[in-house]
């Protein structure tokens, strides 16, 4: 029949000490009450049941840096707990009100809360990547690892995309254990010549937007080379893409098949659009369902959600009131016409001899934050797929059994709108990519006169990891978007005041008068404790 990925993304902006929401530290705990929790829950509750699912999860590394901050530990068991005395407080609210229906809602609320704040508390210790760790050891789950910041690469300098791989791969071994191959590029961007750096540091494959696929594909060749250990930098830039450009095609490019990228030993896996729009469609998709919780509306008193979607014509004043149960027969539903969609898609594929790939791929804060009745959802996915004769598994799984055949010129662009750069790189955001091109350049001139003694050596890691958080993909973003496009112009410019501070103390600081200012930017901003100078090296 054939096999079936699906990846998930997990990432969150750099949001440590930065107060409430929107502006900040609430981000992160919403998203570890609504997605991350509900998901582990999932996904042992699974293993334990001897399901044999499979799953693929990219966790950025500034996200799991976040997730094993101490601070950001406490404070998210702060927020649960808060979150707990608001349902509380709900069911006497409501039953004194005699609103049993809004009253029988919030005691959901208060069971369901109780039962991940026991989780986080005992059954994972506050340790949510041990957590998804332990999910990789046993093979249910592949974890890839990202850029460090999510640094958006086709725009960054070379010794900036180094050190963005360099430190997010080691980040992503020093806190999970373990040595991933597989990236999730951020923002899926790509431009010819990234697959390079990719081999250079261990990375064998990544997943795409299908709009970056050429037309045609040609023989992979005889392969001398182990995947992960690519010679391309033999080539320059520009002889490399011509003689990809000119190579003889052979076939039609196939979606349901993974590519090698260029001469590279790296291999790009291309989401599935159609069957991914089953979810993320905003006129189809499964989450506008009538019958699921609105996102939007919130209770004024408690903060709390109990309507329903109701109708996307319906302003939120107008939304009718939620009821689990109804929701859960829902995700039931959809759960079973998204794998029929799987088996119809797979069943229609080509019949040479290959075994065919569908993948898709969603945000994880899709699941449980945005969309509540996600993670269910998926539960019922998993069961369901295990349980038919299409195979499930993670891309190493099946590329270690079914390596590519063919190669292809994978086309500049990302999954951003137009799939181009342009909700990165626009007239709001350019602003932006200036300053980053004078700090990168300021950053060159550390790195051609490093500090001799400790306190200032010292000083030079906070300015490394200074420019990782001004590097951020998400600040242009935000601003783009207008999602707290505030926040994102006020976070990237502490951080590039940061930057000048440390840079500062890194040529001229004096280990006792400067003692203070250089802890104070330590402790605002603490993540990669091992970055370094020659991390920007090639």
């Amino acid at each position: 029949m054939g096999t079936f990925v699906l990846a998930l993304h997990s990432h969150l902006p750099y949001c440590r000490g930065a107060g409430r929401w929107p502006h900040g530290e609430e981000w992160i705990h919403e998203a570890v009450l609504g997605t991350y929790l509900p998901l582990l829950v999932l996904l042992h509750d699974l293993r334990e049941a001897r399901v044999p699912y499979r799953i693929v999860i990219g966790l950025t590394p500034i996200l799991i840096e976040q997730l094993a901050d101490r601070d950001i530990n406490v404070r998210t068991m702060e927020y649960i707990d808060d979150q707990v005395l608001r349902a509380e407080k709900d069911v006497r609210r409501f039953a004194d009100a005699r609103d049993h229906g809004r009253a029988e809602l919030a005691n959901f609320y208060v069971g369901s809360y109780r039962r991940l704040r026991d989780a986080y508390r005992t059954r994972f210790g506050r340790d949510l990547v041990g957590a998804f760790a332990d999910l990789a050891k046993t093979g249910h789950v592949e974890i890839l690892t990202s850029a460090a910041t999510h640094g958006y690469l086709p725009l960054l300098d070379p010794p900036s995309v180094e050190a963005q791989l360099r430190i997010g791969r080691r980040s992503s071994r020093r806190l999970t254990g373990l040595e991933p191959t597989g990236i999730w590029l951020p923002e899926c961007a790509y431009k010819p010549g990234l697959e390079t750096a990719l081999a250079t540091h261990g990375i064998t494959h990544f997943f795409t937007d299908a709009a970056l696929l050429p037309g045609h594909a040609r023989a992979a060749g005889d392969l001398r080379r182990r995947r992960g250990q690519s010679e391309l930098g033999r080539w320059a830039p520009h002889e490399e893409r011509v003689q990809v450009m000119d190579a003889p095609t052979t076939s039609d490019v196939d979606l349901l098949r993974p590519y090698y990228v260029g001469e590279s030993d790296v291999v790009a896996i291309a989401r599935h659009e159609r069957v991914s729009s089953q979810v993320w469609s905003a006129f189809t998709g499964y989450p506008g369902d009538a019958e699921y919780r609105e996102f939007h509306r919130k209770d004024t008193t408690s903060g709390l959600r109990y309507w329903r979607v109701t109708s996307v014509h319906k302003g939120l004043g107008e939304k009718e009131d939620y009821s689990p149960n109804r929701a859960a027969e829902r995700a039931r539903d959809h759960a079973r016409h998204f794998v029929q969609v799987v088996r119809d898609e797979l069943a229609g594929s080509s019949a040479d001899g290959r075994d065919p790939l569908l993948a898709v791929t969603f945000d994880s804060e899709l699941f449980g934050h945005w969309w509540f009745e996600g993670v269910d959802w998926l539960g019922l996915v998993l069961r369901e797929l295990t349980e038919s004769n299409i195979r499930v598994a993670t891309a190493t799984e099946y590329l270690d059994r079914e390596p590519p055949k063919e190669r292809i010129a994978l086309s500049e662009g990302s999954w951003g709108k137009n799939n181009d750069h342009s909700t990165w790189l626009n007239e709001g955001t350019a602003w932006m990519w200036d300053e980053l091109g004078r700090l990168a350049r300021e950053m060159d001139g550390l790195r051609a006169s490093p500090p001799r003694d400790a306190f200032r050596e010292r000083a030079s890691r906070q300015t490394v990891r200074e420019l990782l958080l001004a590097q951020s993909s998400d600040w242009p973003f935000l601003v783009t978007t207008g999602q707290a496009a505030d926040y994102a112009v006020e976070r990237f410019r502490s951080h590039v005041h940061r930057f000048h501070r440390a840079l500062a103390l890194a040529r001229e600081g004096d280990a006792t008068e400067d003692e203070t200012e250089l802890r104070s930017l330590e402790h605002a901003d603490n993540p990669f404790p091992d970055a370094a100078l020659k991390d920007f090296e090639s």
